[in-house]
């Protein structure tokens, strides 16, 4: 089926009211014994299938982790280091084809068993591979070099490449390749249905969904890492941060999310809720449309908002100091290939209006466009003080809130957006060069473009030679953070999430809530 936009939306399964899923007690001992789990989000998608480019959004990635398995799986809480998932077993044949060992007990979730096939069809053309497959802009983004797939027997699969990939394994176990029901996926009749209903192989399964308001994941008791810790998760929206606050304390809510910081303290000091979270592997930013907007074409213009910006200021007084400023979009959580001696992006508004008086810049307004629901904790905070100190410097920029994200793809919205960047895996390959290479959203949205950048991408993703790599990547943070610039970093992406104390539940690095038992239990 081809891909569409994701305009209608549907109940599904047959609905209980509204009324009813706010009167069920967050944790209620139920036949089985187990807990209905009830989580407050600021934001909430209505497409639940990973491969649709909508679900590219920490609010999806938290819901949709439990929804969906992939091949292999990494040790968020450990190292991160690659696991087993629905393969077994996975090995290099030669530079561009690997082959996977798949497990024969796993069960999709309306009953039905999962066979090679359905891996096959899950990696292949109809569904990622193909140009006007529905999948593919999600696949060019998080898996770009998986060129074919095919069934050796019963029990394996073999992968092959475009190139000699460094990171198709650490790829394939983090966001890029949900297996799927072939059967149900070519039943849902179109793609609208099945974003909203559909079947995996994860802990949990989407039950019901009403859009604005909820969605219920219901166990999976038949998932093949055993039975689902909580009877169902209701992820219900509530874009006010008081609200969700007063629920927790209230006990309509078991978890809350993107708890600002100056609210941690207030929360702990109350009995029975605390709050969990801190720094992640994700950085705060934002994208400047150097294509669009005529005024940010010149990346002097960039240039100059970057240098407007005191990070150091923000990171104390609305943050207190609990988020850093990073060395450029990279984590150290990259091992090897983190660049230490790469500095931080600085702060001279002398420079800047220096910078600017060599434009032709004449005071033209620059649209700056956010949801009015915010997406990151303080966004509407720290874009005020943005638009600030860049008209501090001589930029007047207008910032403008919108209602859905529908709106941030059109003009006006042309202008800068708020970025939250994440790493799905240990490489730089999943943060700098998937979001800003050929195959990522910037470029594909017709933001920005560097030749020199892409050339250098091509040696991060398909040399071996780690060194080669590391240089690389070198060159690329220089390009991204000094001579034209298509965003710049603010601070690392805190995540504060208020709980119920007697729940045992942390978050990870990475936006993924895990309600699977590994790291969910009550006491």
């Amino acid at each position: 089926m081809r891909r569409k936009r994701p305009l209608g939306h549907r109940v599904l399964a047959a609905c209980v009211g509204v009324a009813a899923v706010a009167a069920l007690s967050p944790v209620l001992a139920q036949e089985d014994g187990r807990p209905d789990l009830v989580v407050a989000m600021e934001d909430l998608r209505a497409v639940f299938d990973p491969v649709d480019a909508w679900t590219g959004t920490t609010s999806s990635i938290r819901v949709l982790y439990s929804v969906h398995d992939h091949l292999l799986d990494l040790d968020y809480a450990g190292d991160t280091s690659i696991i087993p998932g629905i393969a077994t077993d996975w090995r290099r044949i030669d530079d561009t084809t690997l082959e996977f060992d798949i497990r024969d007990d796993v069960v999709f979730h309306d009953g039905t068993a999962m066979t090679v096939e359905d891996v096959a069809f899950s990696l292949g053309p109809e569904r990622i591979l193909n140009e006007d497959a529905p999948g593919y802009e999600h696949k060019m983004e998080f898996v770009p070099s998986l060129a074919g797939v095919e069934i050796v027997d019963r029990d394996t699969i073999r992968l092959t490449t475009d190139s000699p990939s460094p990171v198709i394994f650490t790829q394939l176990a983090s966001w890029g390749a949900p297996i799927v029901s072939r059967a149900a996926y070519e039943q849902a009749g179109s793609w609208e249905d099945w974003v909203q209903a559909p079947v995996g192989t994860g802990p949990y399964r989407v039950t019901e969904f009403r859009p604005d308001e909820f969605v219920r994941l219901d166990a999976h008791d038949d998932y093949w890492r055993g039975r689902p810790p909580a009877r169902s998760i209701t992820f219900r929206l509530v874009p006010e941060q008081a609200a969700r606050i007063a629920g927790l304390v209230a006990g309509d809510f078991d978890i809350i999310t993107n708890v600002s910081f100056d609210q941690v303290e207030t929360i702990e000091a109350i009995e029975g809720v605390d709050v969990v979270g801190g720094e992640t592997a994700a950085i705060r930013g934002v994208y400047f449309n150097s294509q669009v907007n005529p005024q940010l074409a010149d990346p002097r213009v960039r240039r100059a908002l970057s240098l407007a910006i005191d990070r150091d200021l923000m990171v104390e007084t609305l943050w207190d100091g609990w988020v850093s400023v990073p060395n450029g979009l990279q984590t150290q959580a990259f091992g090897a290939l983190y660049i230490a001696e790469h500095e931080a992006p600085r702060y001279d508004p002398e420079a800047a209006r220096a910078l600017l008086a060599e434009t032709d810049y004449a005071g033209e307004a620059i649209p700056y466009c956010m949801v009015s629901a915010e997406a990151y904790p303080a966004e509407f905070d720290t874009s005020q003080v943005l638009v600030q100190m860049w008209r501090d410097v001589g930029v007047n920029v207008d910032l403008q809130l919108v209602e859905n994200w529908m709106q941030m793809r059109e003009p006006p919205c042309t202008g800068i957006r708020n970025s939250g960047d994440s790493m799905f895996y240990p490489d730089p390959v999943s943060q700098l060069w998937r979001r800003f290479g050929p195959s990522g959203w910037i470029q594909q949205q017709g933001w920005w473009n560097n030749q020199e950048f892409d050339a250098l991408g091509q040696v991060l993703v398909n040399s071996l030679d780690q060194q080669a790599r590391r240089d690389a990547v070198a060159r690329m943070l220089e390009i991204f953070d000094g001579e034209d610039p298509p965003a710049t970093v603010i601070h690392t992406y805190p995540a504060f999430y208020g709980k119920r104390e007697d729940l045992n539940w942390r978050p990870y690095l990475v936006p993924q809530m895990d309600f699977r038992g590994r790291n969910l239990s009550f006491e």
